[in-house]
């Protein structure tokens, strides 16, 4: 379990470096990152992912844009909806700073048997549905309160 944890403090730490280094905070930071691993999306779309309203993804979204990370576009299907996407910009920063990672992780895949990813690959998805389903446990739950002693 230290471990797991050890991988998440290390996991939280990357986001606050990366999204600094992006020069910006790490909620735009986190809309990104989803932009880039999940591809073209809604303003609705990313505020769910997200976990904000659309009015407080609006401003989100209008930062990153200023900053050269992404774009909107209408959709070329539905000419009403605005869809979001990364931009080159974004693409050369996020190689940047994730290249050497990304190659070291290849490596560390590459080292392993396929048996032993499918043991990892199936942990992982365990551990990923696990935490899901507690955060939405927490999203559905009640504010908790500070003590007013």
């Amino acid at each position: 379990m230290s471990a797991i944890r050890v991988q998440a403090d290390h996991s939280d730490r990357l986001d606050q470096l990366t999204s600094a280094r992006f020069g910006l905070n790490r909620t735009d930071g986190r809309a990104i990152e989803l932009l880039s691993r999940l591809g073209p999306m809604t303003a609705k779309q990313l505020a769910t992912h997200l976990g904000m309203t659309t009015g407080g993804v609006t401003t989100v979204i209008d930062r990153i844009e200023r900053a050269g990370y992404v774009r909107r576009r209408r959709d070329g299907e539905d000419r009403r909806r605005v869809m979001l996407e990364t931009t080159p910009l974004q693409a050369a920063r996020e190689k940047e700073l994730f290249g050497a990672l990304i190659e070291r992780t290849g490596r560390l895949i590459n080292s392993r048997s396929d048996d032993d990813l499918v043991v990892i690959r199936d942990f992982l998805e365990d551990l990923s549905a696990g935490v899901a389903d507690h955060i939405g446990r927490l999203e559905r739950g009640r504010r908790i309160r500070k003590n007013r002693a």
